[in-house]
């Protein structure tokens, strides 16, 4: 059985879904657990884009063993081959990722270029990642609206030049299995190097076709697929990585191939990202979403039974997931919250453990039951962020029937202790309006969700909300018992995002212009 690769691409053109903006500890903690995953490849960015790009690429590279770890470089951009090597070169595993477009739309949008032209930058940029490292993946955008032998041009261009892994992106999601196979077929009978080289795919889901087109590249021949943890990404967003591996694994032996992944890390990885990016599920998605695996219980039934239908063509707890979730109390001992943790994949040195239990036990106070939600939001609220410009201190908020709203809010900024009050038509109005006083900040409010971390009246409050000022978008996350309260720990982390991307360059991974370039 061959080995296929999973790429996963949740770090750089995942966090391209609007508002999806993530801190360097939180990229770096998100790598952690893909590596515990076992994804084959990890790539964790654009390191010319910008330093906090460089900077959260340089950590991973330091913190993260396990993945081969590929970074971006625009082939239009030689300055971008040195930036993106340096980040990596402590990693005995990377990858230099570099890329053009196939297609005459894309090319002539983005590159102004003949194709010529672009078969010699291609070439071009292969031999320039070859300077730094002999893992050099070749991506050519738009590959399947391109004409065919403009495909087998490039791929031979790129092959000669000596990329290690071909990769054809359906950057618009336009494909059918159909067109992948026939683009693949095509390949083999038309270029000489098929065997000698891997290849790849990289499938968006404009059309929700992702995972049926990497299947099908699978199939013709493929050896690597790119996807993204709950499929996150730009418009439609990449293929799930969830779904694809559950589809290998169940198919196996139909596609004749193996993975590496550790199906039981899953369903962790899966929350994570969802709890970083703010970025909620539908119930109804498969493998990850809430009613994945929840059956009807009066079904059509051919004769009396009482045992389970069997509709499950993959156990739950293959992928991490425990249904109805152990629950942990005030009586839980040290050695088994620890215990309960690594069976969930998060992984902690014993002095953090400690202050983690400790926060436990102060939440079994206000909590009889904890589910394993409301243990990875514990979590991941108690992480420390980092340095912060707003960390909101005190809530009171008064509201009823007959009395205006009224909130009092007591707010760090710069460093700085300030209080206030206001009104507002209702307790999040309020407290909304202002924090808005206190930080001279008005972005708009464009969507704001509130939803129950786990069952019973006593569950905690998680919600999410995106902000949007001068055309920069994010996304806020928070949780409390308290659903005003969560609203207003939303509305700050949202405030702490906008703030954090102020001044940061805007490199386009077309632009020929100079790139940001880091203090070496």
């Amino acid at each position: 059985m061959r080995k296929i690769l999973i790429f996963d691409t949740t770090l750089r053109d995942g966090l391209k879904s609007p508002g999806t903006i993530l801190s360097i500890d939180e990229k770096v903690r998100l790598a952690k657990q893909l590596a515990r995953l076992q994804v084959d490849v990890l790539e964790i960015g654009f390191p010319a884009a910008s330093q906090e790009q460089f900077e959260a690429a340089e950590r991973i590279a330091k913190e993260v063993q396990g993945p081969i770890l590929a970074v971006l470089a625009r082939a239009t951009n030689p300055r971008d081959f040195e930036i993106a090597w340096k980040a990596v070169r402590d990693q005995p595993l990377s990858r230099i990722h570099t890329f053009v477009p196939a297609s005459r739309e894309y090319r002539d949008h983005f590159l102004k270029k003949t194709a010529t032209e672009t078969i010699e930058l291609a070439a071009s940029a292969v031999q320039q990642a070859k300077q730094y490292t002999a893992d050099v993946e070749f991506t050519l955008m738009d590959a399947f609206r391109a004409n065919p032998q403009r495909v087998v041009e490039l791929v031979a261009a790129a092959a000669a030049a000596g990329a290690a892994t071909i990769n054809l992106a359906d950057t618009v999601g336009y494909a059918t299995p159909f067109d992948v196979t026939k683009l693949f077929t095509h390949l083999r009978n038309q270029v000489g190097q098929f065997e000698q080289v891997g290849f790849s795919v990289h499938c968006h889901n404009d059309l929700g076709l992702a995972v049926a087109n990497s299947l099908a590249a699978i199939a013709a021949g493929a050896s690597q697929v790119h996807c993204t943890v709950n499929g996150i990404g730009e418009r439609a967003g990449n293929a799930p990585l969830e779904e694809l591996v559950s589809a290998l694994s169940v198919h196996a032996d139909q596609f004749g191939v193996q993975l590496g992944i550790r199906l039981n890390q899953t369903y962790p990885t899966s929350r994570l990202v969802r709890h970083l990016t703010g970025i909620n599920l539908r119930p109804h998605k498969p493998v990850v979403g809430e009613n994945a695996f929840t059956h009807e219980v009066v079904v059509p039934q051919l004769s009396d039974t009482e045992e389970k239908p069997p509709y499950e063509t993959l156990q739950p707890e293959k992928l991490g997931i425990q249904l109805g979730g152990d629950t942990l109390t005030a009586q839980t001992s040290f050695e088994e919250f620890a215990k309960h943790l690594g069976e969930l994949g998060y992984e902690f040195e014993e002095p953090q453990l400690q202050e983690l239990y400790k926060d436990f036990k102060a939440f079994t106070e206000k909590k009889e039951n904890v589910f394993d939600a409301d243990l990875e939001l514990l979590i991941t609220s108690q992480i420390a962020p980092g340095v912060l410009r707003y960390r909101l201190h005190y809530l009171s908020v008064t509201a009823g029937s007959i009395s205006v709203p009224n909130a009092a809010v007591q707010l760090e900024v710069d460093g700085k202790i300030q209080q206030d009050s206001g009104f507002g038509r209702g307790p999040v109005d309020a407290a909304f309006r202002t924090i808005f006083k206190m930080t001279g900040r008005n972005p708009k409010l464009t969507q704001y969700e509130v939803a129950a971390a786990s069952p019973g009246s006593d569950a905690q409050g998680e919600v999410n909300l995106r902000l949007e000022e001068n055309g920069v978008v994010v996304n806020g996350r928070a949780v409390d018992s308290d659903i005003v309260m969560a609203s207003a720990k939303a509305l700050v982390d949202g405030l702490n995002r906008l703030d954090r991307l102020r001044g940061e360059p805007v490199i386009s991974e077309f632009t020929d212009e100079d790139s940001w370039m880091p203090i070496l």
